[in-house]
């Protein structure tokens, strides 16, 4: 279904967690891309809603379902994104690669090349803004191997290999090649070149990049590629190919306003980073800790979670299952990973449903990807608008509902020490 009453978005993008999915589309709106969001497959009213946006991303919750499943949300998402008359593609992962070696990136790209006919793409998960960097085709974190980073005990995806090359090569059907950063800051005429030749031979071309410059210099190096595929930072670079084609690009923010009503910052992430803005955050605000072995108990429960946030609820309070790497091992242990993760994750969505209908709650700051799915997918956030940027690869969103809501929705590691205390006052205040 190709639309005839309003321009054809230029740009369709399928992001495989909501975080992920918020974090391509502030660096799109960064870029001056008119951008909106869609949670889930679009449904043809969505469609209907979308009015004259240069890019549309729709965000799965696909990263750690099973790859045969991953690979038809997909699918079922690039049939939407080509009815709308979209002309390039990109299909947006973590930029630590969360997916294990026998994970959805490979199968998923496969099924997207495949579905447009395509023999080859790139792979670039780099955002050296956030220290994700990508030499000889190895994944580091800040001054780490991805091997040897936080990430290794990742409780959904642990990740003990730091070659793409050789996590593409296990998990997908083609060959993977590299684009060294040598040929990169040779500048666009070289790089176009390589990736001509290389795309003859691989089906991945993995691309290092060590800073800012590389990512605009291969976005003005793909417009031969019809789907690209990598973390958030590959959008930094694409303006001059939308451009070139005759887009126009453009800052304006001003569809998305602060909301005078409670916050709350729900936080389900074990990462380095988000343990650390918990403890931040606590020093002022009130903390309720959920506790997986009260909560298999029914000690804690929504009601007690929920009757004590009706007493804090002008104090923008934080409701949080972080924790430390050892203690989620022993819990996934004693009471199996995936009734953890879905008792955690059944836990934020039912006070999320709670926080707003009962509490008056209209401003959501949620840490971690599968939390971020669980809380969107309970409050029917289908569609958001794009706003300033809270921190890298963190927008503020707003649903398009005639009574909506705010939300920023960060991926684990994302953010600075003080990232919630600023999530609260740009929701608030913006």
């Amino acid at each position: 279904m190709t639309r005839h009453d309003q321009k054809s978005p230029w740009l369709g993008c399928i992001a495989d967690d909501y975080t992920g999915a918020s974090d391509l589309a502030s660096f799109l709106v960064k870029s001056g891309f008119r951008t909106i969001q869609i949670n889930g497959v679009p449904r043809p009213d969505q469609l209907e809603r979308l009015g004259n946006v240069d890019a549309v991303v729709i965000a799965l919750k696909s990263r750690t379902i099973a790859a045969k499943k991953a690979v038809e949300l997909s699918r079922k998402s690039l049939d939407v994104l080509i009815g709308i008359g979209c002309k390039k593609y990109y299909f947006k992962y973590c930029s630590t690669f969360d997916s294990t070696t026998k994970g959805n990136i490979g199968p998923v790209i496969d099924a997207l090349s495949s579905h447009l006919d395509l023999p080859s793409t790139i792979v670039c998960p780099a955002l050296p803004v956030n220290g994700r960097t990508v030499y000889q085709g190895h994944l580091f974190v800040f001054d780490q191997l991805l091997s040897d980073s936080a990430m290794k005990n990742h409780p959904l995806t642990p990740m003990r290999e730091s070659s793409i090359i050789s996590m593409l090569e296990s998990q997908g059907a083609g060959r993977a090649g590299l684009l060294p950063c040598s040929i990169l800051d040779k500048g666009v005429k070289a790089t176009t070149s390589a990736l001509s030749s290389l795309r003859q031979q691989y089906q991945y071309i993995v691309v290092d990049s060590l800073h800012e410059q590389h990512l605009k210099t291969i976005g003005a190096s793909v417009s031969d590629f019809t789907l690209i595929t990598g973390g958030s930072g590959l959008a930094i670079g694409l303006g001059s190919e939308f451009t070139a084609q005759g887009g126009q690009l453009s800052q304006d923010q001003s569809a998305v306003k602060g909301i005078a009503a409670p916050a709350i910052v729900m936080s389900g992430s074990c990462s380095d980073m988000t343990q650390k803005q918990v403890t931040e955050y606590a020093k002022n605000h009130p903390v309720y800790s959920l506790d997986v072995n009260k909560l298999a108990k029914r000690e804690q429960s929504t009601q007690t979670i929920c009757d004590w946030l009706d007493a804090v609820k002008h104090n923008s309070p934080l409701v949080t299952a972080s924790a430390m790497p050892e203690q989620v091992a022993q819990n996934q242990t004693k009471l199996g990973a995936a009734y953890v993760a879905n008792l955690i994750e059944q836990t934020f969505a039912e006070v999320a449903i709670k926080a707003r209908d009962d509490l008056g709650f209209r401003n959501f700051i949620v840490a971690g990807g599968e939390t971020s799915g669980a809380v969107v997918n309970a409050l029917h956030a289908d569609s958001f608008y794009i706003g300033s940027t809270i921190a890298p690869g963190v927008p503020m969103l707003q649903t398009l509902n005639e009574r909506p809501i705010n939300l920023a929705l960060k991926s684990g590691n994302f953010g600075q020490t003080d990232f919630f205390i600023r999530a609260v006052d740009t929701l608030l205040c913006c």
